[in-house]
């Protein structure tokens, strides 16, 4: 149940980063965020919840796009999980579908009908764990404008994670690589709606952590390999292809352990994220959604609950 509960983990990371995630005049996304701190419960229900509530002084997607940089953001995330097949003694192991929602509700009004429930994201994903340590997640989203700012995108990413913990220990690096593709529209800042075609973009990442007493501390980091028209400019040709962003985050969580386990497992956590762009699509994109910023490095800094049932 442990390692299930780990999969747990990964798939609520995805969805939040994508996704979980996730998006602005043209993006959504969670924000894969991040992966929730939580235990596993006693092995009773084949059924689970997590329920988290982040808080935020930016909208920063996985993608770099600097969504909202003024007032609080709030982006709650609430996702079920369905255990469908466990089987330690065969090749796939562990079979789980996910399903729930992640929006964005921002303190200032913005959009093209100004509000403040700003994203509205449905998620579904199947994850499947095999061969003792590896990972497969199959992730959909869709982003959804409440604002009207773009039309609603949807989105595919395939994920291979490998947990290195048995090998390594406490210097474990759980390393991973994931393709995330557009379905049907773009999850950018489109400048010129006839040129502009779904794409995709690869993702390769590490989620090293440690543990002081009851405090984890936790360094995921990735990059994103890019097409060059997964971003537009301001002329609507190409961003560039190659490298669009290096992702990094320091964030601790510590349970709360006075909660009656009957409640749920509930745990604290806070962080501090920096991106850096290297793609002039997105830096032109960002200049759009936050009057014309221009900058290569994006510091966000975040906290919330998470509560696992």
């Amino acid at each position: 149940m442990k390692r299930t509960t780990y999969l747990r983990e990964s798939l609520a990371a995805i969805a939040l980063g994508s996704l979980l995630a996730a998006s602005g005049p043209l993006l959504a996304g969670t924000k894969p965020a991040k992966n929730p701190v939580i235990e596993a419960p006693p092995p009773s229900s084949s059924i689970h919840a997590l329920l988290q509530l982040d808080f935020s002084d930016h909208y920063i997607t996985p993608r770099g796009l600097n969504v909202e940089n003024e007032g609080l953001i709030f982006q709650p995330l609430f996702l079920v999980f369905f255990d469908l097949y466990n089987n330690k003694d065969s090749l796939i192991q562990d079979v789980t579908l996910t399903a729930g929602v992640w929006s964005s509700i921002h303190t200032r009004e913005s959009g093209a009908d100004p509000g403040n429930w700003n994203e509205f994201d449905p998620i579904a994903g199947l994850g499947f764990k095999f061969a003792d340590n590896w990972k497969l997640d199959l992730n959909y989203t869709s982003f959804v404008s409440m604002v009207d700012s773009y039309p609603t995108s949807t989105h595919l990413e395939v994920k291979l994670g490998y947990d290195d913990s048995k090998a390594l220990g406490a210097f474990a690096l759980h390393p991973y690589v994931a393709y995330w593709q557009e379905l049907n529209y773009k999850a950018t800042v489109a400048f010129n709606s006839a040129t502009s075609e779904e794409s995709n973009y690869f993702t390769i990442g590490i989620n090293p952590g440690f543990k002081i007493g009851s405090v984890k501390f936790e360094l995921p980091t990735y990059i994103n390999l890019v097409n060059d028209d997964f971003y537009q400019k301001f002329d609507g040709t190409g961003g560039g292809s190659g490298l669009a962003v290096f992702g990094t985050e320091l964030k601790m969580s510590v349970p709360l352990t006075f909660v009656p386990k009957d409640l749920g497992f509930w745990t604290l956590y806070a962080g501090v994220k920096y991106y850096h762009l290297s793609n002039d699509g997105l830096r032109d994109g960002n200049s759009v959604l936050t009057a014309n910023e221009h900058k290569d490095d994006l510091v966000q800094f975040h906290g919330g609950i998470s509560i696992f049932f």
